[in-house]
């Protein structure tokens, strides 16, 4: 009998993720006002009842899927910040991994961003104040790791006194656009140390 109730729960799972694999593919490929939920329907290869057992409707859907695809990444950026390492490794550390997260998944999160900052279809946003807020939320989280590394340099000596708001989103900002631009290429590592660099010590001669 446990083994039926396993058996089960997996296949609920995989279910679930053929839906969110689905989701994915078409969010990245139409945005968000474009998708609809019969073509993820289709793709998943399943029905609309098993689709709604798990998702309300496509806005859940959607924010699900930006949840579960950045999971990894705010564990991994909360790793480094509590790390003993110095602030300035720390930066480039964040920086690496942020254009990691970007380069793999550039296209969904370029939906999500217009989206959210009002840039959906016919220029205004498909989602609701509320809905859109929450999306909000979560990149405030994000630019909030960063906060944290600069206020620590700042603390340590290590950075000058700054408006580290402002610092965080400058920098990134110059993040995304390295990688909508598609000016990473393949050395994620280089281009990291680039930004590093300009960010924390500038372009002009000392």
């Amino acid at each position: 009998m446990k083994y039926h109730r396993e058996s089960g729960e997996d296949e609920n799972r995989s279910k679930r993720e053929q839906i969110l694999d689905a989701a994915y593919q078409i969010f990245s490929q139409k945005g968000y006002h474009r998708t609809t939920i019969d073509e993820i329907i289709a793709l998943a290869d399943t029905g609309k009842g098993t689709v709604y057992n798990y998702f309300v409707n496509k806005e859940q859907l959607f924010y699900t899927l930006i949840r579960e695809k950045s999971a990894p990444f705010e564990v991994a950026l909360a790793e480094i910040v509590q790390s003993p390492q110095p602030p300035l490794i720390k930066v480039e550390a964040v920086i690496k991994l942020f254009l990691r997260f970007y380069v793999l998944n550039a296209d969904l999160w370029r939906v999500m961003m217009h989206e959210m900052r009002g840039f959906g279809s016919k220029g205004e946003s498909n989602l609701k104040p509320e809905q859109r807020e929450k999306y909000r939320d979560w990149f405030r989280q994000s630019i909030g790791m960063l906060e944290k590394v600069l206020h620590e340099g700042i603390e340590q000596g290590v950075i000058r006194e700054c408006d580290v708001t402002k610092s965080a989103y400058g920098l990134f900002s110059v993040i995304v656009m390295m990688v909508f631009q598609k000016l990473v290429g393949d050395d994620i590592d280089g281009t990291a140390k680039s930004i590093a660099d300009i960010f924390l010590y500038g372009v002009a001669r000392q």
